[in-house]
């Protein structure tokens, strides 16, 4: 008996004996027609959907997908197809809104009875997965994300490596976020300036529109700010992206002449150009006030709030890529985005050989290109899968042209990525009184060294 036949024997022993019998089936007429070697086909199955007349059990869910949130009817949707293709599962949908959703998660974790699949946020420290994982809680997730041809092309390295904790592959991406820049042409037209494409173009840009009495950024500059973004930017071309997160990770000392530069850069981009009250603004209040009003040109945030965008003024805005600095680290094109949710399983539910394929099969219904379409089209929301083609009149030319240029660049991370919680509380409130012009960029950055070291 050939290696392949036994093999073939195994699989139809490993399921019930009806779809064993159609599976290989299918198996044997897609090898007769040249479609399939036996080797490929093999290879392939240990990975093909499970049964749908399968074993009887409740699987729990838990997502923040909760009342009025974008995602909550299109989950649903997908939710109840999954549910009608295997009527033998029952799934149990535990719905908690925003962060509520991280202590029942970190609960759940504790009492050792976490959901068998579950969206959370990264593995980043600030959120406390990372605990979890270390702990053994998190199911491992390396050997199916490595060898399901399901995964082959839908995500890129970026991803996968925000879903990788100390080479253990944890999550599988579900949502994601990237950092635009746009500015408003008709502004610049009425101040005569031109479309900046360098640096040095964007920092004159700020005096020249000034100087005809209109507002550089439309920008706010509190807690989680939008003159954050821009600090991250700069502080990615200025270091390379690994070093500024590394720095203010901690894990690099932070009074450098290097992050002394970095800081000056900052707030030659912004000193003085933002609005006057933007420290006390609302991100909501700047579009109102700046943004839709088009009182001001330049205007950077994050893709999940590119439908605050008035679509009336969506045509005078062009999308820039944030230029490079003369002498900095990072020369090539770069976005600022991660991953903002991913889907794990419980370690203890996906070790179960009868649970395992239907924990796969539901993550790979919720993440797939369809999916990700549906869910982009209905909940406005940004999906990491690569090459997906979404239809601008349900999300604007704006989402379909920042995403394009977002997925075709590198991914630079968000820099207070290793922060923890505490020196975030301190560092944020800093940043924002050096933009302000409080501080120069030496006690800036002997201020941050400070917080870093404690």
């Amino acid at each position: 008996m050939s290696r392949s036949t036994r093999a073939l024997i195994q699989l139809d022993r490993a399921m019930p004996r009806r779809d064993a019998l159609r599976h290989l089936a299918a198996l044997a007429i897609s090898i007769a027609s040249g479609g399939l070697t036996a080797k490929t086909a093999l290879a392939a199955s240990p990975y093909a959907p499970p049964p749908s007349d399968g074993p009887g059990f409740s699987m729990r869910v838990a997502t923040t997908y909760a009342g009025a949130e974008p995602l909550a009817k299109p989950f649903t949707k997908v939710l109840n197809e999954f549910q009608r293709d295997y009527p033998n599962i029952k799934l149990i949908h535990e719905a908690t809104p925003g962060f509520d959703h991280q202590t029942k998660i970190k609960l759940d974790a504790l009492s050792d009875r976490l959901p068998d699949v579950f969206t959370f946020w990264r593995l980043d420290p600030s959120y406390g997965l990372d605990q979890i994982a270390e702990a053994g809680r998190l199911a491992d997730l390396t050997a199916w994300s490595q060898n399901d041809p399901f995964f082959k092309g839908l995500f890129d390295d970026s991803s996968w490596d925000t879903a990788t904790r100390k080479g253990v592959v944890y999550g599988i991406p579900a949502q994601m976020f990237y950092i635009w820049l746009l500015v408003n042409r008709k502004i610049l037209d009425r101040a005569k300036v031109p479309v900046p494409t360098t640096w040095d173009e964007l920092v004159a840009a700020g005096p020249r529109l000034r100087a005809a009495g209109e507002i550089p950024w439309s920008i706010n500059n509190g807690n989680d700010s939008m003159a954050a973004r821009v600090y991250n930017y700069v502080m990615s071309r200025c270091l390379g992206n690994e070093r500024a997160v590394r720095i203010h990770g901690g894990l690099e000392p932070a009074d450098s002449p290097d992050m002394v530069r970095a800081s000056t850069l900052v707030q030659q981009l912004l000193g003085g150009n933002i609005p006057s009250d933007g420290i006390t603004l609302s991100s909501d209040l700047v579009y109102a006030k700046y943004t839709n009003t088009e009182k001001a040109a330049f205007l950077i945030d994050a893709s999940f709030r590119l439908f605050e965008i008035d679509p009336k003024i969506a045509g005078d805005l062009q999308v820039l890529n944030f230029p490079a600095i003369p002498d900095g680290v990072q020369h090539d094109f770069r976005v600022e985005r991660d991953l903002t949710s991913l889907w794990y399983a419980s370690s203890k539910q996906y070790a179960d050989a009868a649970r395992r394929p239907y924990i796969q099969e539901f993550i790979r219904r919720m993440t797939n290109r369809q999916t990700a379409r549906y869910f982009t089209e209905t909940a406005k929301v940004q999906m990491p899968q690569l090459d997906l083609e979404v239809d601008p009149a349900a999300v604007g030319q704006l989402s379909v042209e920042t995403l394009k240029a977002a997925l075709a660049a590198p991914g630079n991370k968000w820099v207070p990525k290793l922060m923890k919680p505490a020196q975030r509380t301190r560092y944020e409130p800093l940043m924002s009184e050096f933009i302000e012009g409080k501080y120069t960029p030496q006690e800036y950055v002997a201020k941050f060294a400070e917080i870093m070291r404690s």
